[in-house]
């Protein structure tokens, strides 16, 4: 389900442009809590770490990769989320993807620079083979994907025009590393592009005590797992203290304001709080009980069909060109 997005280029300074956005990742604003993967890109939970060798660095991923987080990651559109990047993008260019995921978003990219060659990178061999076949089904020929991380990408130096990630960071204990490593395989003059939700900036109505437990929660154990929740307002100090050019720092609001984009949202947390490391990790490091969670998930279903029901939360997007 979409749900609406205005398009800013500072925080806080609204543009007219609206687009409409696949259901993605929404927070209030009293927490600040992601999980984070160990070092990799989009890691998997722990049960399913074991998809690369051992010099690859793991991190602890606090979304995880169960089917309620993967469909609604697989709502995600390049139209959206590289909404800030597609204007710079040209038929030829060879891109990379980090931190892939399902690939919807890789899939739309490597529409708009066919013939160019296009790499989604990830760490969830499950994951990355769904993309494969949808790829295939689309017949997708200059898109593949591989495994691999981050902090050690497989590719020789200057090897993109075009590099990119989308809330990828926010799940990183070393996102200046992740950024040098994605500038080593950049071309000279080469665009990067990095887009991160602020947890901070997140916002409902109506105010509910559980909902508010859980965004006190995901921000504990987002942190504990090495993760920012709000790396958002954080790319640009961190874009400046890398070799970069030409920075452009935009922003998007995501916003769940009709019944079925708050039905979609409210029932796609509580599936994700019951099946998946959302819900498991909190209890695992003792920050709440089984029960705490199931009621979390509960004010979550409640919240989704109230009729005053409305959810926002700021992304910043980051796209500068790599220096000579």
């Amino acid at each position: 389900m979409a749900g609406s997005v205005n398009r800013i280029t500072s925080v806080g300074e609204l543009s007219s442009g609206d687009v409409f956005l696949p259901c993605g990742q929404r927070a209030r604003y009293v927490g600040h809590a992601v999980e984070s993967v160990d070092t990799h890109l989009r890691v998997t939970n722990p049960e399913d770490e074991a998809v690369t060798s051992e010099p690859l660095r793991h991190e602890t991923y606090t979304h995880g990769h169960a089917p309620a987080t993967v469909r609604q990651h697989a709502l995600r559109t390049a139209e959206e989320a590289a909404a800030f990047l597609l204007p710079e993008l040209r038929p030829g260019m060879r891109l990379l993807d980090v931190g892939c995921g399902p690939g919807s978003i890789t899939r739309g990219l490597a529409e708009r620079v066919a013939p160019g060659h296009v790499i989604g990178l990830d760490l969830s061999r499950e994951t990355l083979a769904a993309a494969r076949d949808e790829a295939t089904a689309r017949g997708l020929e200059n898109l593949r994907y591989e495994e691999g991380s981050v902090y050690q990408l497989p590719f020789p130096d200057a090897s993109f025009d075009v590099v990119y990630a989308h809330q990828v960071f926010q799940h990183l204990r070393e996102p200046g590393a992740a950024l040098r490593e994605m500038l080593r395989v950049l071309r000279s003059g080469g665009l990067v592009a990095v887009r991160d939700v602020d947890w901070g900036t997140a916002t409902y109505w109506p105010p509910d005590p559980w909902i508010d437990r859980f965004v006190e929660v995901h921000f504990k154990t987002w942190y504990r797992n090495g993760g920012e929740p709000r790396m958002g307002r954080q790319l640009r100090a961190l874009f400046n203290a890398a070799a970069v050019s030409d920075l452009q720092i935009t922003a998007a609001v995501w916003c769940y304001a009709t019944p079925g984009e708050t039905v979609e949202w409210g029932e796609s947390y509580a599936k994700r709080l019951l099946t998946s490391p959302m819900g498991q990790r909190p209890v695992e490091y003792r920050y709440a009980s089984r029960s705490d969670i199931e009621a979390m998930a509960a004010a979550f279903r409640a919240w989704a069909i109230h009729p005053d029901a409305f959810w926002a939360f700021i992304h910043v997007a980051a796209l500068a060109r790599k220096g000579g």
